[in-house]
């Protein structure tokens, strides 16, 4: 009895209603970024329900942003690449990019006018450098960004926000 019960424990899976949608990229190399998504079912329908037609009909989109340097605010990229994938796709590699450059991308659809519709986006990821760091140089890149103090939309926390050790309820 024990053995079929941990049998069915190690074969179950999260109900794919039950996931969350996911996009997520990751370097492979200093010019080759690896990206795999997940739509659920209910996201898929509620697009169909939208557009007035089959999920499958949609022609689906990796739009690949390099958002090196950049508060990424959606429409400030220094460069924007789009890849139309197969619609069966749940992963795509995506190579001839730039060594040491910051990206992010979006999954979406094209509407019948072409119309990009993002449904999710992904993390941010760092290729690779494809040199070695010369005498000097941080081995990691430091982003300009990071010496400010805070971000220009900078909200301070309330006093409730912060905990201090030691202190009991």
């Amino acid at each position: 009895m024990n053995e079929s019960r941990m049998e069915s424990e190690e074969s179950w899976e999260t109900p794919r209603a039950l996931r969350a949608s996911i996009l997520r990229l990751m370097a492979r190399d200093a010019h080759t970024l690896y990206a795999y998504w997940e739509i659920t079912d209910r996201k898929k329908w509620l697009a169909s329900q939208h557009f007035g037609c089959d999920w499958s009909e949609l022609p689906k989109v990796l739009r690949l942003y390099d958002v090196t340097h950049k508060w990424f605010d959606g429409h400030n990229a220094n460069e924007v690449r789009e890849i139309v994938l197969t619609p069966e796709a749940d992963n795509w590699y995506v190579p001839k990019l730039n060594a040491n450059t910051v990206y992010m991308a979006d999954y979406g659809v094209y509407t019948w006018e072409r119309q990009f519709v993002p449904f999710l986006r992904s993390n941010a990821v760092r290729t690779a450098r494809d040199c070695p760091a010369g005498w000097g140089e941080p081995i990691v890149c430091v982003v300009p960004e990071a010496s400010n103090p805070h971000p220009p939309a900078y909200i301070p926390p309330y006093s409730l926000e912060n905990f201090e050790r030691g202190q009991s309820c």
